[in-house]
Formats: structure tokens, C-alpha cells, sequence
């Protein structure tokens, strides 16, 4: 079950990216087709990543490491 969920979502993903980029390059739409698959694949890899439960580290951790002791210091008695 594990490996089915992330499967069928890349699988339906790609057939919409497909089907979305070919109108699109037909129309000569070049530019906005490459847009497309990029923002396409990031959505991807981040949605298999988040359906497989994996954790991300955020942008956070390092304003967390340099404000983290000084509320310490400050909230101390």
C-alpha cells in the first residue's frame, strides 16, 4: 500500500502534465509549457515526499538556532 498511493499519483500528475503541456506546446506556447512541467515536477517530488510521510526540514531550524537562546536569556529570572 505503500508504494501504490505514491504511484497513482504520480501516474494521474503526469497524464495531466501531458495532456496540459501538449495543448500548450501546440499552441506555441513554449515558455509557459517548460513553466509548467518544472512547477509540475516540483509539485510532484514534493507530494510523494509528503505522502510518504518523509520530514522536510523547513526554513525555520536556523532562525531557531540564533533566536532560540536569546528568548532563553531574556525570559530568564
Amino acid at each position: 500500500m505503500m508504494i501504490i498511493v505514491p504511484t497513482v499519483y504520480i501516474l494521474c500528475l503526469g497524464v495531466y502534465t501531458i495532456i496540459q503541456c501538449r495543448r500548450l506546446w501546440i499552441g506555441h506556447d513554449k515558455r509557459e509549457a517548460l513553466i509548467c512541467v518544472l512547477s509540475m515536477t516540483l509539485s510532484a517530488i514534493v507530494g510523494m515526499l509528503l505522502i510518504a510521510e518523509v520530514e522536510l526540514p523547513t526554513l525555520v531550524l536556523p532562525y531557531k538556532i540564533v533566536f532560540e537562546p536569546i528568548g532563553k536569556l531574556i525570559l530568564s529570572p
